[in-house]
């Protein structure tokens, strides 16, 4: 072989993987936000890891601060039905919407920030992709007006 064909072959190789790094990353973007973070054993883990950071907060803890183990249990589980159902799951969420589930719980902005932080923490530990990350950010902040009631 000459020079001319195996410099041919190369950029030709180079091409080909090119391409097939734009289409994995175009066939990932199609799947769901539930198959991207991992299905349903992810997003457990993810829900159970946040949910140990809210209740240890310092602010937010009064949420669960008079609860027993299994009532937190139980709304945490809620949590990742909700989530794995609204991420493209085939799972059901048996859960109230959640504007009728946060009405009264006095959740203002400030909470709003701190769990937030938290929910970005947990991303981080988890090492979830950066779409997937921005998707989950997006999707929680889509439910803020069902969560933060406005005090003025």
């Amino acid at each position: 072989m000459n020079w001319m064909k195996i410099g041919t072959l190369s950029m030709l190789f180079s091409l080909m993987l090119g391409l097939g790094v734009v289409v994995d990353a175009q066939a990932e973007q199609a799947k769901s936000l539930y198959e991207r973070l991992g299905g349903y054993d992810a997003i457990h883990a993810i829900t159970h890891d946040l949910a140990g950071r809210l209740v240890k907060d310092e602010k937010l803890g009064r949420f669960w601060a008079h609860r027993g183990q299994d009532g937190i249990n139980r709304e945490v589980q809620l949590i990742v039905d909700f989530l794995a159902n609204k991420s493209g799951g085939r799972h059901y969420y048996t859960g109230r919407e959640m504007k009728l589930s946060h009405v009264g719980m006095g959740i203002d902005e400030e909470d709003w920030t701190r769990m937030m932080d938290h929910l970005k923490a947990t991303l981080s530990k988890f090492k979830v992709a950066t779409q997937a990350r921005k998707d989950v950010i997006a999707f929680i902040k889509s439910t803020k007006q069902d969560m933060v009631e406005d005090n003025n």
